[in-house]
């Protein structure tokens, strides 16, 4: 994923905030790949994130 959305010029962060459901029960967290090293982003369920850039959704 880019840090930036094309269409728009804003930060990815900032277009998942802008973007993603915040109803009870939900909860998106991104970070930066490189701040989380050896982070397996195909395991299921997946873990959690060890330094959280940004956290969306009451469930958080």
């Amino acid at each position: 994923m880019r840090n930036y959305n094309a269409a728009t010029c804003e930060s990815t962060f900032k277009w998942l905030e802008q973007t993603s459901p915040k109803e009870a029960g939900d909860c998106l967290e991104a970070a930066w790949a490189s701040d989380n090293p050896g982070y397996n982003v195909d395991a299921e369920p997946a873990a959690r994130l060890k330094k959280v850039q940004v956290a969306i959704g009451p469930s958080c």
